[in-house]
């Protein structure tokens, strides 16, 4: 993983604002390489260039500001269509799995609930009981009584006399 973020290490104001044009470009380049697919080098490197003059007039705390800061200040400003690639590669960099934690947690709640008791369950109730062990935290705050009214509505058999 650190392999990986290294990659996107220029994309924080400590080392964005201390960079000079060369290192910009070669930093953007390699990036690009890496994700030829989502990127284009020398858009991303006249982005970041430009980026890093208006970002620094308008986040006060430019030379600590994180990559998230960022993307959050693109989105405030609604300049996605300005900086197209800088947004996708801080995306990309910014929804990275840390660990592989959350998928290990995943297939030992799938273990725990698909069981030999429940081996003919469809793909729809299975991954919504998984969502629900996964999440139980979010699912024991939740008021059942609003979603238990609204399924009785929707599946209420009223006889006409």
């Amino acid at each position: 993983m650190y392999n990986v973020s290294s990659k996107f290490a220029f994309l924080s104001g400590q080392n964005l604002s201390s960079m000079e044009i060369d290192d910009i470009r070669k930093w953007s380049d390699d990036l690009a390489l890496l994700y030829s697919v989502d990127l284009n080098g020398s858009e991303l490197f006249a982005e970041v260039q430009s980026f890093k003059f208006q970002a620094s007039k308008l986040i006060a705390s430019f030379k600590t500001a994180t990559s998230f800061e960022f993307l959050k200040c693109i989105h405030q400003n609604s300049l996605q269509d300005v900086y197209p690639n800088l947004e996708v590669a801080l995306r990309i960099f910014l929804t990275m799995p840390v660990t592989t934690a959350t998928c290990e947690r995943s297939f030992s709640k799938l273990k725990i609930i698909k069981n030999y008791l429940r081996s003919t369950m469809v793909q729809e109730r299975l991954t919504n009981l998984a969502i629900l062990s996964i999440e139980h935290e979010i699912a024991s705050k939740m008021d059942y009584t609003l979603v238990i009214e609204e399924f009785a509505s929707k599946k209420a058999r009223k006889v006409k006399f």
